[in-house]
């Protein structure tokens, strides 16, 4: 289901007008991480319990205190010094002394389970080496892991990791549910990821910073009437296909044809296909002929290649009225080209623009480890330095149209794969030709394309080994599965 993620400075601010308000958070947080231990986990479970001097570790005294009373042998690993504990940190203390419990200052690999309430969502420097060092140790021991609200050395806001950061299987986050546990290395470390409202009421939470897009609908520009034709859903122009990448055109028109488009002409800068015998509704030509035809949606970059037949073709496109989806080599034309770039900005139908994170770098002149470190700061520069809609893939796919921001909620690591990017364009493509907007087209085809690997690992559950080709059929049936609206 589509929810709001709320970034940190959000999610504190909730906070602090709650406690103001009366309500006793750290307390229901505590007890409802109990409550959903202790219904997964026998009596004898050895647990121990990381916690440090801030309202997360709080957090975790407050759930090993309620544990060792439910009868567990629960032990508190305490990093740090108790006199620099929170207030309410302090509090929880002295109630898990008055319940007989004591703080180890030795790690003890004999434990089942790790509750990790170390670090929470005001991280705001790299993780200790000692600490670092403690991390690797947990893993190696093959202890299973509970992440409270997040996992320690995560970032909450971007998914990125603060020089280390413990993996969890299960994440159970408070209050509202944040940006860093879907995207970059967040999906890797939270695990499952479970919310606790805290019972704040919904009226008393703000509408979120951004969402994680998970639509449980078919939208209804896609639902179809009985008296339509194939041109009711529209004709797409695909150009690329330089020597040698012919195949990349070719994915990206298949996609678009089971993805529902009416007509789909692809036109080649290689040497000239007169038919895709496995999609033989594909019209095949070549580029020069293509791009002086009409078309209700362009797809530019897959298979372009960078020469200056490729640099002529975008300067053909880029002014032009319709709908464009910009992918691949396109996307790195626009970035080493001032004056393409030029016309992209001067567009007055916003395009699409699909870079993975080399790409993203590459448009805005920076390195690629500073487009991951803030996955929704780069992708809402791209918006606006393009005037674009921009879809950033990879983990936690972030789009965004320079007014808002979403994290997708589906796909996984089988994605990974030559030709995905391909397709996904196709797919795009595909829903601006029936009739949604830039954004809607984007967040809905990357929704799809993750949601046909997320299909397709139910089948191989190590998700290896999907090809784009197979994805195609995936996209469809998991396209149609979708109830109307």
């Amino acid at each position: 289901m589509t929810h709001a993620l709320f970034n940190s400075t959000t999610t504190r601010h909730i906070e602090q007008t709650q406690v103001a308000a009366g309500a006793q958070l750290m307390v229901r947080a505590g007890l409802a991480a109990a409550q959903w231990v202790a219904t997964r986990y026998a009596q004898d479970t050895r647990i121990v319990v990381l916690v440090g001097p801030g309202n997360n570790g709080g957090d975790g005294l407050t759930v090993a205190r309620h544990l060792k009373e439910g009868g567990y042998k629960v032990k508190v690993h305490y990093l740090g010094s108790t006199k620099a504990a929170s207030a309410p940190t302090a509090r929880a203390l002295e109630l898990w002394h008055r319940a007989g419990g004591t703080l180890d200052d030795s790690w003890d690999e004999q434990d089942d389970l790790v509750i990790d309430a170390l670090f929470g969502i005001g991280l705001s420097r790299d993780v200790p080496e000692p600490v670092s060092a403690l991390f690797k140790q947990i893993e190696n021991s093959g202890q299973k892991v509970i992440a409270l609200d997040i996992p320690s050395g995560l970032d909450a806001d971007t998914g990125a990791v603060r020089g280390a950061a413990l993996h969890a299987q299960t994440t159970l986050t408070f209050i509202g549910d944040k940006p860093g546990l879907h995207t970059a290395q967040g999906q890797d470390y939270a695990g499952q990821v479970l919310i606790f409202d805290l019972d704040i009421p919904p009226n008393a939470l703000p509408a979120g910073d951004l969402q994680l897009y998970q639509p449980e609908t078919l939208p209804g520009s896609l639902q179809r009437r009985q008296a339509t034709h194939k041109g009711s859903y529209g004709t797409i122009g695909i150009v690329g296909g330089a020597h040698g990448m012919t195949g990349a055109p070719l994915l990206a028109g298949r996609a678009a044809l089971k993805l529902g488009a009416g007509k789909i002409r692809v036109g080649l800068l290689g040497a000239g296909l007169a038919v895709d015998l496995l999609a033989p509704e594909l019209m095949l030509a070549s580029v020069n002929d293509l791009i002086n035809q009409p078309h209700d949606v362009w797809l530019a970059g897959p298979g372009l290649g960078q020469s200056d037949a490729a640099i002529e073709v975008l300067r053909v496109l880029l002014p032009r009225p319709e709908p464009l989806v910009i992918d691949a080599d396109a996307l790195n034309l626009l970035a080493s080209h001032t004056e393409l770039a030029q016309l992209c900005k001067a567009r007055t139908t916003p395009a699409i623009l699909t870079p993975h994170p080399t790409e993203a770098a590459r448009l805005l002149g920076i390195a690629t480890p500073e487009i991951q470190q803030d996955r929704l700061r780069a992708a809402s520069a791209l918006a606006q330095r393009y005037g674009c809609t921009v879809v950033l893939k990879g983990s936690g796919t972030v789009v965004c149209n320079g007014k808002h921001l979403t994290i997708n909620g589906s796909g996984n690591a089988a994605l990974a794969a030559a030709g995905q990017g391909d397709i996904l364009g196709g797919m795009i493509a595909a829903l601006l030709a029936q009739g949604m907007t830039p954004a809607e087209a984007a967040r809905f085809g990357v929704f799809v394309h993750g949601a046909a690997a997320d299909l397709w690992r139910q089948e191989f559950t190590a998700a290896i080994g999907l090809t784009a080709s197979e994805t195609i059929d995936y996209a469809r049936k998991a396209l149609n599965r979708l109830p109307l609206a």
